[in-house]
C-alpha cells in the first residue's frame, strides 16, 4: 500500500526515481546502504552501493543488454552483490517478474537502469543505481531523503489504515518488509535467507507476530484433525504401571491411556490410529 501510494503521488524526477528504487529493493530485502547513499563514506564500509554492471536481465534464458527494447519484458532480474556487510562477496540473487504493473522486481530495476542510461551524462557500468539527474547535474538519492519521503507517505495514508505511524518506519522497513512479505506468503525460510543474504535465521527477528495476517488460516487448520489421541510417553507409562490405567491393545502393541487424555465423542479403535 505504501509503495503504491508513493508512486501515485510522485511528480518530480527525483520522487519517481526513489520509488522505483524502493520497489526494486523490497523484493531483494536490501539493506538501504546497498541502493542509497548514506551519511557515511562508502569507502569506510564493507557494503558498497550497487552499480549498473551488477544488474542483469534475462528473457527466455538469454541475457539482455541494458539498451534492449525488451528489458521491461524480461523474465527475471539478477543482482550481484559484490561487497556485503557480512564480508561475503559476489552473491547473486535472482527474482522473476510478476504480473503486477507496478510491484515487479523486473520492471522496477529495468526502469531504474533505463532512467540512468538515458538521463545521466557519461553513465557507464560503474554508475551507482542511486544516481539521478537534477537539472543537468548528477546527484545521488540519499538515506535522509528516502527516510523522510517514506515517512511522509505513511503519514499521508494514516495510522487508521496502516496500523502504524511514521515514527514506526525507517529505511530498514523495506528490508524487514521484504522478509515479512515472503514469510507470510509461505516462502521457505531457506529461500528467505538466500534472498536477503542472511548467514543464519537472524531474519526471523523481522517477523512481527502482531501483524494480523500472521495467523491467517491457523484457526481453520486447527480443525482439520479434530479426532486425535495422546500417546503416553515411556516415563509416563512406567509411572502408571501400578495404577489402574486402561490400555488399548492390538497388533502386539499396548498404549496406556492417561486419565487426562482428551477424546472426541467418537471412540477410537486401532484403525483410527492412522490419523494421528
Amino acid at each position: 500500500m505504501v509503495l503504491r501510494k508513493m508512486m501515485d503521488v510522485s511528480i518530480t524526477h527525483k520522487e519517481v526515481a526513489l520509488t522505483q528504487l524502493c520497489i526494486g529493493a523490497i523484493f531483494f530485502a536490501m539493506r538501504s546502504c546497498e541502493y542509497l547513499k548514506s551519511t557515511h563514506s562508502e569507502d569506510s564500509k564493507r557494503t558498497k552501493i550497487l552499480r549498473l554492471k551488477n544488474i542483469r536481465f534475462k528473457k527466455d534464458g538469454i541475457i539482455l543488454n541494458h539498451n534492449s527494447p525488451f528489458l521491461m519484458h524480461a523474465d527475471l532480474v539478477a543482482i550481484t552483490f559484490e561487497f556485503q556487510k557480512n564480508n561475503r562477496r559476489n552473491r547473486t540473487v535472482h527474482m522473476f517478474s510478476t504480473n503486477d504493473s507496478l510491484l515487479c522486481p523486473v520492471k522496477a530495476w529495468a526502469s531504474t537502469v533505463k532512467r540512468i542510461w538515458n538521463t545521466i551524462p557519461g553513465a557507464n557500468g560503474d554508475t551507482r543505481v542511486c544516481s539521478y539527474n537534477d537539472q543537468g547535474s548528477t546527484r545521488d538519492l540519499d538515506s535522509n531523503y528516502a527516510r523522510s519521503r517514506i515517512r511522509a507517505i505513511v503519514e499521508l495514508i494514516g495510522k487508521t489504515r496502516l496500523g502504524f505511524t511514521k515514527e514506526d518506519v525507517g529505511l530498514h522497513s523495506l528490508r524487514s518488509g521484504g522478509a515479512m512479505a515472503m514469510f507470510l506468503s509461505g516462502v521457505a525460510t531457506l529461500i528467505i535467507q538466500r534472498v536477503g543474504r542472511w548467514e543464519s535465521d537472524a531474519f526471523m527477528e523481522y517477523i512481527r507476530e502482531q501483524v494480523e495476517t500472521f495467523t491467517l488460516g491457523v484457526s481453520s487448520k486447527m480443525l482439520l484433525n479434530q479426532d486425535y489421541q495422546h500417546l503416553i510417553r515411556e516415563e509416563d507409562e512406567r509411572n502408571n504401571t501400578d495404577q489402574n490405567v486402561p490400555t488399548l491393545e492390538g497388533d502386539g502393541a499396548s498404549f496406556a491411556i492417561p486419565h487426562s487424555a482428551h477424546f472426541s465423542k467418537q471412540v477410537l479403535n486401532m484403525t483410527d490410529m492412522s490419523r494421528l
